[in-house]
């Protein structure tokens, strides 16, 4: 669907960006972005990684977003860019916390109005780690307003084959 990106030796090539949903009230949207990631049985480094992302949007007018290294979704408006890894303090099973290097991945936008209706997107992504690039245990992928402020993200990683 769109042509491949290198940013920070990571490789996203897009597969695909539909709208899903319309008309959501802001009640009804949770607070990240929901994600699925995937690889095939190999689980090499070889192998790319999908990551399927279901994000909520603002139904406002759009403005052009700051950062546009990564993949564009819709115009200047919606892209998806990737910031590399980042440490990020996640909940262990014992209630505390440990910290885990992430890839961070994040659909931006701008809108400078709050929103009080929804969109819901589908976005489906591949990304390659360049060869040297080190893996890492998870993602974090958000939603990110550039004006104002308000991150919503998910963590997440593949299951390991049985």
């Amino acid at each position: 669907m769109g042509n491949p990106v290198n940013v920070n030796g990571v490789t996203l090539t897009l597969k695909s960006f539909s709208k899903f949903d319309t008309n959501i009230s802001a009640d009804n949207v949770p607070t990240g972005p929901l994600v699925n990631m995937s690889r095939d049985e190999s689980g090499n480094s070889e192998t790319p990684n999908i990551v399927t992302v279901l994000a909520y949007l603002p139904d406002n007018t759009l403005n052009p977003v700051d950062n546009i290294s990564g993949l564009q979704l819709e115009g200047d408006k919606v892209y998806l860019n990737y910031y590399g890894v980042t440490p990020t303090r996640i909940l262990n099973k014992d209630g505390g916390y440990d910290t885990v290097s992430c890839r961070d991945f994040r659909v931006e936008f701008n809108c400078d109005e709050v929103a009080s209706q929804y969109d819901l997107y589908y976005v489906q992504f591949a990304y390659q780690l360049d060869e040297g690039t080190p893996s890492v245990d998870m993602i974090l992928v958000r939603s990110e307003n550039d004006d104002p402020v308000t991150d919503r993200g998910t963590v997440t990683t593949p299951a390991d084959p049985e």
